[in-house]
């Protein structure tokens, strides 16, 4: 089980349109890179393309990291994040992609559009299901 989220700290994580994503290459090898999540207050979901490598590395190895900060550069005292650990798997189809599909449709208008929308069972989604947290902050919800 996962520590709890404060309200503010699960607003921080669903109004972040960027988090990082660290899966591992097969030589073990960290690969961090941008994503666009949708959380659902008990597990991030990802849209991604389906020649990725993420996805491969994924399926060699479903430990993942992601890391949800922001910082105001002026101002480093009100830097804060939290990094989630967890166990990612692909979703292809059925009644937890479609919620996942909802999901990142409403957070990101980009979804919604003809060249950006899919149908179910184009697109892979990411599930991640966090087993670990931890968070810092000075600002945000610190305050």
């Amino acid at each position: 089980m996962i520590a709890e989220l404060s309200k503010k700290e699960i607003e921080f994580v669903e109004k972040l349109p960027v988090c990082r994503l660290a899966t591992v290459t097969k030589n073990c090898r960290p690969m961090v890179r941008p994503v666009w999540p949708a959380y659902d207050g008990k597990n991030i979901y990802i849209a991604t393309d389906l020649d990725t490598p993420k996805l491969k590395q994924i399926e060699a190895n479903p430990e993942v990291s992601l890391v949800f900060d922001d910082y105001d550069r002026n101002e480093w005292t009100s830097l804060c994040g939290i990094r989630f650990q967890g166990s990612a798997s692909i979703l292809t189809k059925g009644e937890e992609y479609r919620h996942a599909h909802t999901l990142l449709k409403e957070k990101y208008p980009e979804y919604r559009t003809k060249e950006g929308g899919w149908k179910e069972g184009e697109v892979p989604i990411i599930k991640i299901v966090p087993t670990n947290v931890r968070k810092w902050a000075n600002g945000a919800w610190a305050k």
